[in-house]
């Protein structure tokens, strides 16, 4: 069970705790950290870049030289002559165009391929190309020589191929090339042209041929069983085109034959019969088409009487004369029809049969009345068109046209519905064999270019390559050096480059410690209070690396021992003063005017100079003339921070904090109080025992108390007393105390109680001033 806290306590403060602030996001990268970075590890950077020099120098002076032979090769084009290569290959001869870069890319594969440089390796010999090799080596081996010094480029826009090769032999640089560019040559012509191939390519033409022909009779037959000469998806949209045609029009006819005898009715007529004539033609199929005729009965009568030796003009029956009238004036309209239809169907189609059949009807009917009545034509003319004369001779002679054109186009519809049935029947089996045409046909086309491409490898000597000539013929060996300068520089460039990624990386990512002020604001969220410089061995470090201002509150191999914080010629003094100045105006401003003001200083770690700067403090508050100080070691620091213990007094904290009066004073208005004994060794102020002093720190004649407080850790009674001082200063050493710990203390401090301010120590700037005012 948690004890309740002591009233004197209570009475004397009582701290709410609070949560932490809210850490502010920062950019993590700035120029100002690559130039500290670079600054600090310079000597790093220079040991690097002299090493990297050393082995540029000894790169250029010991490596061993490279001779190179050069030689150009000009493609015009390529002219693939293989019977057996696709068509498409034959636009190769018709010059670069478009697919130049393909072509010279095919080249230049042929020149770095494996099998050429095998070819060369036995032309010229394992042994000389591998004199150092121990036994005999391989072919392949020397292969992998000639394949690692073999260089071919293409310029884009050229049609130019550069050829080189180096080699440590001069003599050897050019006696491969040679090697390289004569066997090119060879396997050019095994690559695009195929010798021999002329027996085979006409076989299998010839076989494609006969099976082309036997399609195509097979195709012809099946045809014309259904008589149509066009492929079948034409033939059956014809028909169908034709057929809805037919019945278009028939259905036009069937109106106007029920117009027509409407009309014979109304003048007092009466309907013709229907008089079948003999077949006039046979349909596809074989079935006679009837041509009907509509003859008038009272013309038939009439024409049964005549003299056979022909009657006078006064003689010729009226009906006779109107219906020759008819006759003559449809006879005209019949061709105008028939030149309409052939210009749609073909002389083939039922409806230009029908209609040729209705002309002759009419003729036939025409002789047939000429012959009876000789004197008719000169009696009797046709009917002026527009003359609107309409009387029952000539509408039922009209009537018996429409009928027959009726009958006609009946007879064209039969004929088109058989004609789609039979197709139909028989279509899968043409449309197998126009597919099995076409793909013969392919293969017809592509087995006849082929052909002639080898009748001309046929002809042609292999051995001439008009389309490939050598520009420039391996040249002479001479030096190289580019690769031996890329080396030496890429060395010395390297070691400068290594230098400055090391420094980079192990400043700016490995190393996660705090190492200037601003980085507590930045990665922290903590705006420091103070920033005391770096200093050595008690003096302001001064140089170009350096500010001037530079101190550290730890003093570090220090001859004068017996110098105190406290006195006056000690640098962290001013530093001190400064830190008093802010916390008098922190005390104003929140308006803390009881007696005493507890001051705690901490630190992270040991040796950050939390004793100096609590010391330092103290002297500082103490020359203000507002009352007494008293320092009080929490935990015994180090020996330069007592130096006055030898010969000066030291009191025990209970017995400081019960009078001040009679106690020695190490400085004018300054008392300095231990937690135990300075022989009995370290010694912590637990909470507990914190709690017992509080009465008498509430009732002591102190204005300041300043405790120098352990460091933070998992033990350390400094987070439980921090939240009930005045004032808690939190010591963060540059480059020691790491990011996440620093996080960490002052979220455990601020917790508490918000009254934690950070003072930044042993601040180091390795830029130098000049530079530093321009970034």
């Amino acid at each position: 069970m948690t004890q309740p806290l002591p009233e004197t306590l209570v009475a004397h403060r009582i701290p709410r705790p609070r949560e932490p602030r809210p850490e502010l996001q920062h950019s993590s990268l700035n120029i100002s950290d690559i130039l500290s970075a670079l600054f600090k590890h310079k000597r790093n950077i220079l040991v690097c870049v002299a090493a990297g020099l050393a082995a540029g120098t000894a790169v250029y002076l010991f490596y061993p030289p490279v001779y190179q032979s050069e030689a150009k090769l000009l493609v015009r084009y390529v002219l693939e002559r293989s019977g057996i290569d696709p068509i498409e290959s034959a636009r190769g001869s018709a010059g670069l165009g478009q697919a130049s870069e393909n072509v010279l890319g095919s080249e230049v594969e042929i020149l770095t391929s494996w099998d050429l440089a095998v070819q060369a390796a036995e032309a010229v010999g394992p042994k000389r190309l591998l004199p150092h090799a121990s036994g005999t080596p391989s072919k392949e081996a020397a292969a992998e020589v000639i394949t690692s010094g073999l260089e071919v480029t293409v310029h884009k826009g050229s049609n130019i191929i550069f050829v080189a090769y180096k080699s440590h032999d001069p003599s050897l640089a050019t006696i491969v090339l040679k090697e390289l560019v004569n066997r090119y040559f060879n396997k050019h012509l095994e690559v695009h042209r195929s010798i021999g191939a002329f027996d085979f390519v006409t076989q299998q033409t010839d076989q494609v041929r006969s099976r082309l022909n036997q399609t195509e009779d097979s195709l012809r037959s099946l045809r014309s069983k259904v008589g149509i000469a066009s492929p079948l998806v034409e033939s059956i949209a014809a028909l169908s085109a034709e057929a809805a045609k037919t019945e278009d029009q028939l259905n036009i006819t069937e109106s106007e034959l029920a117009e027509q005898k409407a009309k014979v009715l109304q003048l007092g007529g009466t309907l013709p019969e229907e008089v079948s004539a003999p077949p006039t033609e046979r349909a596809p199929g074989g079935e006679d088409v009837p041509a009907t005729v509509m003859v008038p009965r009272s013309l038939g009568a009439t024409a049964g009487k005549l003299d056979k030796k022909g009657p006078s003009a006064a003689e010729i029956p009226s009906e006779v004369k109107q219906q020759y009238q008819v006759l003559i004036s449809r006879l005209p309209q019949l061709r105008q029809a028939k030149l309409e239809l052939l210009a749609k169907y073909m002389p083939e189609s039922q409806l230009v049969k029908a209609n040729q059949a209705e002309i002759d009807d009419v003729t036939r009917q025409c002789r047939k009345l000429e012959k009876e009545f000789p004197n008719l034509p000169s009696t009797a003319g046709p009917i002026a068109s527009g003359s609107g004369q309409s009387d029952l001779a000539s509408e039922t002679a009209r009537l018996a046209g429409i009928q027959a054109r009726r009958e006609a186009l009946a007879a064209g519809l039969h004929d088109s519905q058989e004609r789609m049935k039979k197709l139909s029947q028989i279509s899968p089996q043409i449309a197998d064999l126009e597919r099995q045409k076409e793909l013969e046909e392919t293969n017809y086309k592509y087995f006849a270019a082929s052909l002639d491409k080898a009748r001309i490898d046929e002809a042609l000597d292999p051995s001439k390559i008009p389309n490939i000539s050598a520009v420039q013929q391996p040249s002479s060996p001479i030096k190289v050096t580019t690769a031996r300068d890329k080396l030496a520089l890429g060395l010395a460039g390297g070691g400068l480059a290594l230098g400055i990624v090391l420094s980079l990386l192990n400043e700016l990512v490995l190393n996660r410690t705090i190492k200037r002020p601003f980085e507590l604001e930045k990665f922290v969220g903590i705006a420091p209070l103070l920033s005391i410089p770096y200093a050595q061995n008690g003096r302001l470090r001064s140089g170009p690396s350096q500010n001037r201002n530079g101190s550290a509150l730890v003093v570090k191999d220090s001859k004068r021992t017996n110098l105190a914080p406290w006195d006056a010629d000690h640098f962290v003094r001013a530093y001190c003063e400064a830190i008093r100045d802010r916390i008098g105006l922190y005390f104003e401003l929140h308006q803390l005017t009881h007696k005493p003001k507890l001051v705690g200083v901490t630190g992270l770690s040991e040796a950050t100079g939390t004793s100096t700067l609590a010391a330092g403090l103290a002297a500082a508050l103490s020359e203000t003339g507002d009352g007494k100080v008293l320092l009080v070691d929490v935990n015994l620091g180090p020996e330069h921070v007592h130096a006055f213990y030898g010969g000066k007094p030291a009191h025990s904290l209970k017995t400081a904090l019960q009078s001040a009066d009679g106690l020695a004073s190490v400085a004018d208005n300054l008392y300095l109080a231990t937690v135990a004994p300075p022989n009995a060794g370290p010694a912590q102020l637990g909470l507990k025992k914190f709690f017992d002093l509080m009465p008498n720190l509430k009732a002591s004649d102190f204005d300041y108390i300043i405790f120098d407080m352990p460091p933070l850790s998992e033990t350390s009674p400094t987070v439980g007393i921090a939240p009930f001082m005045d004032k808690v200063l939190l010591i963060v050493e540059a480059e020691k105390d790491k990011r996440d710990v620093v996080k960490r203390g002052y979220r455990a401090l601020v917790t508490g109680r918000d009254n934690v301010s950070v003072v930044f120590n042993k601040a180091r700037s390795y830029v130098p001033k000049w530079l530093e005012s321009k970034v």
